[in-house]
């Protein structure tokens, strides 16, 4: 019979070479699994006959290399995940170094290398250093993106463009609940509403804050999420550009900036995710401070009893130090880039637990589910603009960072010259930033 088994007299030469030499494989490649007497799909196949059943012979040796070892890095195997998920964030920020890295998303380039090397069993879909990720890296990647949100600041000097902030990121949370009305989203309906509304009003920290703060760590959902986030968002960017060159619209608004434009560089490409000027010391007070923040955020949570909102009182902490501290703030080097390093790695993990399959079929209704909420907000905002008579350039530019995040300010006046509205449209996506995640959560306490 020509199976797993052989006749009583013992396998043949042949048979042991192949059994010696695939067992040897799957420990070399995974130790662990091969010593582990884990069942293969083999195993449940075909029989198991006992060691005294005359006529037949069973190979361990081979039952061992059967059992071996899928996903080639277990999930116990630490260092070496982590070495994966450092390397996937790395590679991200290489890809933005290219035309053609930034065109398609290092975020996406790097949770689509996640989400290939997971199914095709190189790394595991669920590991202890995933969930490190979520329990330190996101609520200490909070602070460090938020130092730089000075409340006082981006009142004083972000003007009219923050009152278009306000009116965007209010039909942001009229698109969300329209669209979880229209939409069948599953038993997630409540948190993917709140998440597209944090992310749509700040960026991939409130993602990270609301989706910790709501307990939603599936990871498909969320790769899917990212994923029809990130397209929406980047039509929507084409849209805003071309939406003040068309001339029935900018007879209907102040045209003010338009009229003054001046096209200039912002030399935002020549270094980007490059540290001109790091100072170590600044740096690992940053990383102190976002730790003591953290700690304190989750102490507080604790004592009121809500201690799934320790990241939210982070938050809240973190704003009023970069408030009321700003010239301590100054000192502090690097926080951003430590930041957008650990964020890196959170989207890492976020791909590295998806299923691809579950993924594919859910992502068009999300992607439909982005897209109405990026429709509600983009009618609202200019119709709200019409009224208050509000610039032109100003709408534009708060819908930009408002659905993009503050990066969009730098590419959005570069690209139309309105040199005025950078800072503006940076400050206001700061304060998006800084308002994003309690009101998404806040959409999901509502929805629920």
């Amino acid at each position: 019979m020509n199976s797993g088994f052989q006749s009583k007299q013992g396998p043949s030469a042949a048979w042991i070479n192949l059994r010696r030499a695939t067992f040897l494989i799957g420990y070399v490649v995974n130790p662990a699994a091969g010593k582990m007497a884990v069942r293969s799909r083999f195993e449940r196949v075909i029989p198991t006959i006992s060691k005294g059943q005359p006529g037949y012979y069973r190979s361990p040796a081979l039952s061992g290399a059967l059992t071996m070892a899928f996903p080639l890095i277990g999930p116990e195997q630490d260092f070496a995940l982590w070495s994966i998920l450092l390397a996937l964030a790395g590679f991200g920020f290489w890809c933005e170094r290219y035309a053609w890295g930034r065109k398609y998303s290092g975020v996406m380039l790097l949770i689509g290398a996640a989400i290939l090397l997971a199914n095709l069993k190189i790394i595991p879909t669920s590991a202890p250093a995933y969930d490190a990720v979520w329990d330190y890296l996101v609520p200490i990647a909070i602070p460090l993106l938020l130092f730089q949100a000075d409340l006082k600041r981006i009142v004083r000097e972000s003007g009219p463009t923050l009152l278009a902030f306000v009116i965007g990121s209010a039909a942001v949370v009229a698109g969300a609940i329209t669209g979880a009305s229209m939409l069948n989203l599953g038993q997630y309906e409540a948190e993917l509403a709140g998440i597209f509304t944090g992310t749509y009003i700040g960026g991939s920290l409130n993602f990270a804050a609301v989706s910790e703060a709501s307990g939603m760590q599936d990871g498909s959902m969320l790769a899917a999420a990212v994923a029809a986030d990130n397209v929406v968002t980047n039509l929507h960017f084409l849209l805003i550009i071309f939406l003040p060159g068309v001339a029935w619209l900018a007879r209907r608004y102040p045209t003010h900036h338009m009229d003054n434009a001046v096209l200039f560089s912002t030399d935002s490409q020549a270094s980007v995710h490059r540290i001109a000027d790091l100072d170590i010391a600044g740096l690992l007070a940053a990383l102190a401070l976002a730790f003591m923040l953290a700690a304190a955020g989750n102490a507080l949570a604790e004592f009121a009893g809500k201690p799934q909102f320790g990241i939210l009182v982070t938050t809240a902490l973190t704003l009023v130090f970069a408030t009321l501290l700003p010239r301590q703030v100054q000192k502090l080097s690097g926080y951003s880039e430590a930041g957008n390093v650990m964020m890196f790695i959170f989207l890492a993990s976020v791909g590295a637990t998806a299923d691809i399959w579950q993924l594919v079929a859910i992502g068009p209704v999300l992607f439909v589910y982005a897209s109405v909420i990026v429709i509600v907000h983009t009618i609202v905002l200019f119709s709200a603009g019409r009224l208050l008579k509000l610039d032109l350039a100003e709408l534009a530019m708060a819908s930009a960072v408002c659905i993009g995040g503050p990066s969009s300010a730098a590419a959005l006046a570069s690209a139309k010259g309105w040199r005025d509205l950078l800072i503006p449209g940076v400050l206001a996506g700061s304060f998006g930033y800084a308002i994003g995640s309690f009101i998404g959560v806040s959409v999901i306490e509502w929805l629920r």
